[in-house]
């Protein structure tokens, strides 16, 4: 199987690394799967990350893009025109996390009817490693989605080419929700998504996140005015169900945590540690 992992970077210089770091780290001769790593940087990052590229043998390119979800986008294209069965896209500030690629390699050949699987995720503090909360989810619902925040997140998602391919791509005139408006789009139209147990990915908070950011909350007013998921009522109930399926599928609650980060020297820290599942934003 053949997967291709997008990074977008505009002055990434201080995160991209560790990240081109730990999908290296997921290349095995012996793989049941091969990987590129396709990186785009915009033209108008001030520090180019060409030489950590290289240095990881990314398929790199710099050039001008009109925000992230344009600069993912010719990632994703130049990915299936080289005949990638899977991608998935990991920005800067994110990790791969070990054994993520042959978990999700087994889970498409055990689902072959599964066009997209996504699994749990970390927070961690991409500046000194420390894992914040160990998010476990549940199922992609069409209604939590609509009525709720996004819970499908780049470093934890997969989805087959055809996909991207067949359906509606990057709404660019949303600048921090078009994954969510593309995931509704996926799953509106049937595509079957899978959620397996699994820490496939690391989030990292840097406090400056574009998803927390007063522009994106205008977005997600924007969002649900554009699909008619307006109404307070449905979004509190929305809001309860998904709490307690979490519940009822025991997705909080402390869980001992065993993987390994990288610092943005390229070097692996083994995080062995008991984390909890909530958060707060600072």
């Amino acid at each position: 199987m053949k997967l291709g992992i997008v990074t977008p970077l505009l002055n990434a210089q201080d995160y991209f690394t560790a990240c081109a770091a730990s999908v290296n780290s997921n290349k095995f001769a012996d793989a049941e799967y091969s990987l590129t790593h396709y990186v785009r940087e915009s033209s108008n990052s001030k520090v180019s990350c060409a030489d950590v590229a290289s240095q990881y043998g990314c398929n790199y390119v710099q050039d001008d893009d009109s925000g992230i979800y344009d600069a993912i986008g010719k990632g994703l294209d130049a990915a299936c025109a080289d005949g990638a069965e899977v991608l998935c896209w990991l920005n800067a500030d994110e990790q791969v996390l070990p054994s993520a690629y042959s978990t999700v390699t087994a889970a498409f050949k055990k689902y072959p009817g599964s066009d997209i699987i996504f699994g749990d995720y970390l927070l961690f503090n991409p500046f000194d490693l420390q894992i914040i909360s160990a998010r476990r989810e549940i199922p992609a619902r069409l209604g939590y989605l609509r009525n709720g925040v996004n819970y499908l997140m780049s470093c934890a998602v997969f989805f087959r080419s055809n996909v991207w391919l067949e359906h509606e791509k990057f709404d660019d005139s949303y600048k921090f929700l078009a994954d969510k408006k593309f995931y509704l789009s996926a799953l509106e139209s049937g595509v079957a998504v899978r959620h397996i147990r699994h820490y496939l990915g690391a989030y990292g908070v840097t406090g400056h996140n574009a998803s927390l950011s007063t522009q994106a909350i205008a977005e997600q007013k924007r969002l649900r005015e554009e699909i008619g998921a307006s109404s307070l009522f449905i979004r509190a109930i929305s809001k309860i169900g998904r709490v307690s399926e979490k519940a009822l599928r025991r997705c909080y609650g402390c869980k001992l945590i065993n993987t390994t980060l990288y610092d943005n020297n390229g070097d692996p820290h083994s995080c062995d540690k008991v984390v909890g599942s909530s958060w707060k934003v600072k």
